[in-house]
C-alpha cells in the first residue's frame, strides 16, 4: 500500500490547446549567446533561425558543413528536483510503514484476545484474556495515533511536490549550406524532441489514507467498550466465586451488555457505506478484502512531442527601394510525433504499450525570413522570421479509456525578429524578441523570449560568447548563459 502511495501523483487536466514547442534551438552557439540567431546566426546555422541569413555571408564562403549538432536541457523552475530530495531525505514513509505494522500487530492480538475469551471455561483464563485485551486496545490507541501523526507528514510532504512541472528536450540534426548573395541553397534535417511532466497528488487518495486513521480510531472506540464490558462481567464472575452473591443480581444484565458489545464488534463497519473515501477499510468486525492494497485513482502522465523535419532553404538579395534585402524560404518536410501518456499508479505498462499511444502525422509546412544589412559599413543586419506557416492541429489520445482528456498538439505561427551589430571587427552583439506567445508543451508556462547574446572573436581563433534569456510570458524565468567555440584556421568550428 506504501509503495502505492509513493506513486500515487496523478494529473488531472481538461483538453489543452498547446504549440509543439517554444522557439529554441539546440545550437551550441545560439544557445550560448542567449538563444539568439535571427540576425546574428551563421552561415550553416541560418536554417533553423532565418534562411535569410544564407545570402549573408562573407564573399570568400564556399560552403559549410554542419555534422553534427546535439543538444539538450532540463527546466525545473518550479524546483521540483529539490522538492523531491526534501521528500525522500524527509522519510515520511518510514513511520508511516511502522504505524501500519503496530496496527497490524495489535489487531491480531484482539482477535486472538476475543478468542480467548469467548472459549474462556474459568476464571483464571477470562480474566487473563480480559486484561490482555485492554492491553492489546491501548496498544492499537497508540498505533493509531503514531499512523494519525505519520499520515499528516506524508500528507504534507506529498502536497510538497504536487504541482510542479519539470520539462526538456534534445535536438539533434546535420546540415549543408552552399551560400552566395545572388543564389544560395542548403539542405537540412533536424529532429527536436520536448517533454512535460507534472505531478498532482491526487487528493482523493489523500482522503483515503485520512480514512484509514478514522477508521481505526473509530474501531478502537467499539473495542474498548467491549472490553469495559468484559472486565465487568469477569469482576462479577469473581465475586460470585468467592462467595460473594450481592453481585448475581448483575449478572445476566452484564451478560447481555457484553452480548451487545460484542455485537458491535462483529458488525462494525466502515468504508464506503459510512461515506468515506470509497474502500471498505472494515467490514464485519474485520479488515476488508483488499483494505490493505488500495484502488487509488491517481494517475501519472507525460506529454511529448517530436518534430522531424527535412527541408531545402533557398535564399537570395533583392533590391528594394533601394535596399539590399535578403529573402530566404525553406519547404520542408515535417513529421510530428505526439505522445500523451496517461497511466494509473494500478495499471502495468510495457513499453510496447506506450509506443501504441503516440499519433503520428507527416506533411508540408513553411518557414520564410528576410534580412537587411544597415550602417555605414554594413555592420549591421535585422532579420525577422516566420516559422511553421501552416497551422494544423494534432489530437492525441491517452489510452486511459477512464479518461476523455485528450491533448491537442497545435503547430501555430512562431514570429521572431531580431538585430545583430558587429563592433570593432571582432565583437558582435545580438539580439532577439519572439512577436508570438508560445504556448506550452503541456504543464510549463508559455515561451516569449526576449534575448541578448555577445561574442568576441579572439584572433580568429577562440570565440568567447555570453548571453541571457527572459521569459516574458512568465515571472521568474530568467537564463543566464555562456560559451566558447574553436575555431582553428577557420575550417572547423566546435561550438
Amino acid at each position: 500500500m506504501n509503495n502505492k502511495i509513493l506513486l500515487g501523483a496523478a494529473i488531472s487536466l481538461a483538453s489543452l490547446q498547446v504549440t509543439a514547442q517554444p522557439f529554441a534551438p539546440t545550437d551550441a552557439r545560439g544557445m550560448a549567446m542567449g538563444g539568439t540567431g535571427v540576425a546574428a546566426a551563421k552561415t550553416v546555422h541560418s536554417v533553423q533561425y532565418n534562411p535569410s541569413l544564407l545570402s549573408g555571408g562573407d564573399e570568400s564562403d564556399d560552403f559549410g558543413l554542419l555534422l553534427p549538432q546535439l543538444g539538450g536541457y532540463v527546466a525545473d523552475e518550479d524546483e521540483f528536483i529539490d522538492s523531491a530530495d526534501e521528500f525522500s531525505e524527509a522519510d515520511y514513509v518510514t513511520p508511516f510503514d511502522d504505524s501500519l505494522t503496530e496496527i497490524e500487530n495489535a489487531l491480531t492480538s484482539i482477535n486472538n484476545d476475543i478468542t480467548a475469551i469467548n472459549n474462556a471455561t474459568d476464571f483464571a483464563t477470562a480474566n487473563a484474556a480480559t486484561q490482555s485485551l485492554a492491553s492489546s486496545v491501548g496498544s492499537l490507541d497508540t498505533g493509531t495515533g503514531n499512523l494519525d501523526n505519520a499520515r499528516i507528514n506524508l500528507d504534507a510532504g506529498l502536497r510538497s511536490i504536487s504541482g510542479k512541472a519539470l520539462r526538456g528536450g534534445i535536438g539533434g540534426g546535420a546540415a549543408i549550406a552552399i551560400p552566395s548573395k545572388k543564389f544560395s541553397v542548403a539542405i537540412s534535417a533536424n529532429n527536436s524532441t520536448s517533454f512535460s511532466g507534472q505531478l498532482n497528488v491526487s487528493e482523493n487518495d489523500l482522503n483515503t489514507l485520512a480514512a484509514y486513521t478514522q477508521a481505526t480510531t473509530a474501531y478502537t472506540d467499539v473495542l474498548e467498550a467491549y472490553s469495559i464490558e468484559a472486565a465487568n462481567v469477569t469482576a462479577i464472575y469473581d465475586n460470585i466465586d468467592n462467595g460473594d452473591n450481592s453481585r448475581a443480581g448483575e449478572l445476566a444484565g452484564a451478560l447481555q451488555d457484553l452480548s451487545d458489545a460484542e455485537d458491535d464488534v462483529d458488525g462494525f463497519q466502515y468504508g464506503t457505506t459510512g461515506g468515506t473515501a470509497g474502500n471498505d477499510i472494515f467490514v464485519g468486525g474485520a479488515l476488508a478484502t483488499g483494505a490493505d492494497n488500495l484502488t487509488l485513482d491517481s494517475t501519472v502522465e507525460i506529454a511529448a512531442v517530436a518534430i522531424s523535419e527535412v527541408g531545402l532553404s533557398i535564399s537570395r538579395e533583392f533590391t528594394i527601394m533601394e535596399r539590399q534585402v535578403a529573402i530566404g524560404v525553406t519547404p520542408k518536410l515535417q513529421r510530428i510525433d505526439a505522445y500523451n501518456y496517461i497511466v494509473s499508479v494500478e495499471d502495468e505498462t510495457e513499453t510496447d504499450d506506450v509506443d501504441e499511444l503516440g499519433v503520428e502525422e507527416t506533411g508540408f509546412n513553411l518557414d520564410i525570413g528576410a534580412s537587411t544589412k544597415f550602417g555605414a559599413e554594413q555592420q549591421g543586419t535585422i532579420g525577422v522570421v516566420i516559422k511553421n506557416i501552416l497551422s494544423k492541429d494534432i489530437e492525441t489520445t491517452d489510452g486511459n479509456a477512464a479518461t476523455t482528456d485528450d491533448l491537442v498538439i497545435s503547430i501555430a505561427p512562431q514570429v521572431r525578429v531580431g538585430v545583430a551589430y558587429e563592433a570593432l571587427g571582432w565583437v558582435h552583439l545580438a539580439a532577439d524578441l519572439d512577436l508570438t506567445e508560445n504556448e506550452p508543451v503541456a504543464f510549463e508556462n508559455p515561451t516569449q523570449f526576449a534575448s541578448l547574446g555577445a561574442e568576441a572573436d579572439v584572433f580568429g581563433f577562440l570565440q568567447v560568447r555570453a548571453g541571457y534569456r527572459t521569459n516574458l510570458a512568465a515571472s521568474g524565468q530568467n537564463v543566464v548563459s555562456g560559451g566558447i567555440g574553436l575555431s582553428p584556421f577557420g575550417l572547423v568550428h566546435i561550438d
